[in-house]
C-alpha cells in the first residue's frame, strides 16, 4: 500500500490528477438517486424538509449540495483522491461497486452544528466525518487548499470503507488519512510540499503506549490534537523511515486479522513498546 501514491508524490500526481481528463458529472433528479446504501439516519437527512437539495452524480459518488461550484470541485477531486488511495490497494476490490457513496455538503455553520447534534456518539468537535458508504462533508476554511484537505482526510476513510475487509486501529486509519490529507491536494494541483515540513519536531505526542491500544478518542479536546498528529507522524516514520517490505508486510498482517501491537513490534524487529517510543521519539524530535 501508498507505494504508488508516493510515487506519484514525487511526481507531482503527474499520471492521474494532472494528465487525467475530468471525470464525467452529471446532474440528476431526486427520483433516480440510489438510496440502496442508505441507513435510514442517512435517507433522513436526504428527505430533511429543511434542505433543498440539488444532487451530482459521479462515477463513485453521488453529491448532495445546495452550490454546485463547489460540490462540483468536491466532485472532480473526490474521483482524483478515489483514484489514488484505491490504486494502493492493489490487491483488494470495491466491495460497494457499483453503488455509489453519498456526500452530503454543509456549508452553513448552524446547519453543521445540528448534524452533530443529531449524530449519536459524534465528538462535538467533529469537522466533517464517514458513516459506513456516506460522507458528511462541512465546507471549512477559507483557502482551497484547507477544503480540500479536509476532502481527502475524509476521502481516505470512504475509500478504506469501501475496500478493506477489516477495521484499521483508530490510530492507523486517522494517521492514513492525515497523511493523504497532508499531501494529497497538493500533490495533485502541482504545488509540492516538503517532508520537512510536513514533520517538523513535536513537542508533545501522546505515548505510543497509549496511542497503539486507544479504541476511541481522547475525552480531553486538547488532547484529541496530539492524538491526530502522533498518529499522522508515526505514519510517516513507518513510511518514510523504515524499508517499504517492512509497511507492506505489517499491512497484509493486519488484513489477516493479526492484532496490531503485536504485528507492529514483530514486524519492525522492535522488542517491546518502549524501544518503538524511542525509535519514534528519534523521528519526531
Amino acid at each position: 500500500m501508498v507505494k504508488r501514491l508516493l510515487a506519484l508524490l514525487a511526481l507531482g500526481w503527474a499520471g492521474i490528477a494532472l494528465a487525467a481528463p475530468p471525470p464525467p458529472m452529471q446532474d440528476v433528479g431526486a427520483e433516480t438517486v440510489d438510496r440502496s446504501k442508505l441507513s435510514q439516519a442517512d435517507a433522513a437527512w436526504l428527505d430533511h424538509p429543511n434542505y433543498r437539495w440539488k444532487h451530482l452524480q459521479t462515477e463513485h459518488f453521488v453529491l448532495h449540495h445546495d452550490q454546485k461550484m463547489f460540490a462540483a470541485k468536491v466532485a472532480r477531486m473526490g474521483e482524483q483522491f478515489y483514484a489514488a488511495i484505491s490504486a494502493d490497494l492493489p490487491n483488494l476490490r470495491d466491495r460497494v461497486a457499483p453503488a455509489r457513496s453519498h456526500i452530503f455538503i454543509f456549508r452553513d455553520p448552524r446547519d453543521w452544528k445540528t448534524v452533530v447534534a443529531s449524530t449519536p456518539g459524534m465528538e462535538p468537535w467533529a469537522a466533517s466525518f464517514v458513516s459506513g458508504n456516506v460522507m458528511y462533508l462541512q465546507e471549512v476554511g477559507t483557502a482551497a487548499s484547507d477544503k480540500m484537505d479536509m476532502l481527502a482526510h475524509e476521502m481516505t476513510h470512504l475509500v478504506f470503507n469501501r475496500f478493506l475487509p477489516v477495521r484499521l486501529p483508530l490510530w492507523l486509519n486517522e494517521g492514513l488519512a492525515e497523511y493523504y490529507g497532508e499531501f494529497a491536494y497538493r500533490a495533485a494541483k502541482g504545488m509540492g510540499q516538503s517532508k520537512g515540513n510536513a514533520f517538523r519536531p513535536l513537542r508533545t505526542w501522546t505515548p505510543l503506549s497509549e496511542l497503539l491500544k486507544a479504541t476511541a478518542y481522547p475525552a480531553e479536546p486538547a488532547e484529541v490534537s496530539f492524538f491526530y498528529a502522533t498518529s499522522k507522524y508515526l505514519v510517516g516514520y513507518l513510511l518514510l523511515r523504515q524499508p517499504r517490505e517492512k509497511w507492506d508486510a505489517f499491512f497484509a498482517r493486519l488484513l489477516a486479522g493479526d492484532p496490531a501491537g503485536p504485528a507492529l513490534l514483530e514486524t519492525y524487529g522492535w522488542a517491546d513498546l518502549a524501544a518503538a517510543e524511542k525509535a519514534f521519539a528519534a523521528f519526531v524530535r
